[in-house]
């Protein structure tokens, strides 16, 4: 069970290691919500409640995804584990409640939910996995409301859209979308060229638009809400949650979910003024709204020409419309060594002639990195090329060469 293990390798490593200071730290509780003030207000969930220990060890599902080969194909995982642990059913009584533990004890037992008590489960599975999910709600110009989840992929450096109520996320080109993607491409063309992919690993199916509505029996879902090409219809209002701790905030007082909405605002529904969310939500740039996590940026002092020896640069993981939850550490790896630890936000690279690679990352507190970025310098050449690449794999503990 790799999840498992690897948290028991970090437990040992936080008392050999102290964690680096970093801005979310400074005078907060360990076990409060983590707050983060930019590029947009959010309260994440802190790593080091207790309870996410209990939580993952009680349901196991760790153990489900990490058949995934990458680290979207665990999230996949991930979804198709939600939607066949919690029944969808017009359960309405229960649409409010956010607590995963009882949602899912309940299910066991028999009970179904709608779609809001499914994506909050998969937003605390995905947290307790050390992974950043949030609330996403939309509306179609008809009315029809339904929730989902965003999820940050290091894997693909963007935020991607998983619904575990129709177990799906939609992709192009092979690429999977995020909720504003998505909405583009229905204002385009109505999602011609989108996919639907349902399921996960061996069950995994792929719809075009022209195969909908597609046809399951192993949950009520497809029944009572069918999913048809008018589905993309839901991206026409959309609203992001702005929080995901809800092991501390909500789950069992749900009227904070409410404090913090992000809209989606523009000349596609800004003439509708029927959504409850528009008195309670705030309309923010898309670029704001979808911004970076866990990026590394790494400065390098400007100099006309590099010598061989050692050259000071810093690592900044808070950097421009970009935050590390849960932050950690720094790696860096150079050439082909091993990634190593590096305390604080500086790292004095020794320079040799010829072509240097310098290769930073984080990690954060459930052992999960992050993209990585890459600098090159040519010493003795003059020049210095910028690029950036993301891993394969960004398993907890696991370092991708």
């Amino acid at each position: 069970m790799v999840f498992k293990r690897s948290r028991l390798i970090l437990a040992i490593a936080f008392t050999l290691v102290t964690p680096v200071a970093y801005p979310a730290d400074a005078g907060r509780d360990a076990s409060a919500p983590e707050v983060q003030k930019s590029p947009l207000l959010f309260y994440h969930e802190s790593a080091l409640l207790p309870v996410v220990d209990s939580f993952l060890h009680e349901f196991g599902f760790d153990e489900y995804v990490s058949a995934g080969g990458t680290e979207f194909e665990e999230m996949a995982l991930l979804k198709d584990w939600v939607y066949r642990s919690v029944p969808y059913g017009l359960n309405w009584n229960d649409s409010e409640l956010r607590n995963a533990t009882s949602i899912l004890r309940r299910a066991r037992k028999g009970d179904s939910f709608l779609c809001t008590n499914q994506s909050a489960v998969f937003v605390q599975c995905a947290v307790s996995l050390g992974w950043t999910a949030r609330n996403v709600f939309l509306r179609k110009s008809t009315g029809e409301e339904h929730a989902g989840n965003d999820i940050w992929s290091n894997q693909y450096r963007k935020w991607v859209y998983i619904d575990p109520t129709w177990n799906i996320h939609v992709e192009r080109h092979g690429v999977p979308l995020g909720i504003q993607e998505i909405r583009r491409e229905w204002i385009k063309n109505g999602g011609r060229d989108v996919v639907f992919v349902f399921g996960a690993g061996k069950r995994v199916r792929r719809y075009r638009s022209g195969d909908l509505p597609i046809v399951q029996n192993d949950s009520a879902v497809w029944k009572l809400v069918p999913l048809g090409p008018e589905w993309l219809n839901y991206t026409f209002e959309v609203a992001v949650v702005g929080r995901n701790d809800f092991f501390t905030c909500c789950g069992e007082s749900p009227g904070r979910v409410w404090d913090m909405l992000y809209l989606i605002r523009d000349h596609v529904n800004r003439w509708d003024r029927n959504w409850p969310f528009l008195g309670a939500g705030t309309a923010v740039p898309s670029g704001r709204l979808f911004h970076d996590l866990n990026r590394v940026d790494v400065t390098i002092p400007h100099r006309g020409t590099y010598r061989p020896g050692p050259l000071r640069v810093k690592l900044d993981g808070f950097g421009k419309n970009n935050y590390t939850p849960n932050f950690m550490e720094y790696l860096v790896r150079v050439n082909d060594g091993d990634w190593v630890s590096v305390p604080g936000g500086v790292y004095t690279w020794h320079l040799k002639k010829g072509t240097n690679v310098l290769l930073a990352r984080i990690m954060n507190r459930y052992g999960v990195v992050g993209p990585v970025t890459v600098r090159i310098l040519s010493v003795g050449g003059g020049h210095e090329n910028t690029v950036t690449r993301s891993p394969h794999r960004t398993r907890r503990g696991h370092h991708p060469g």
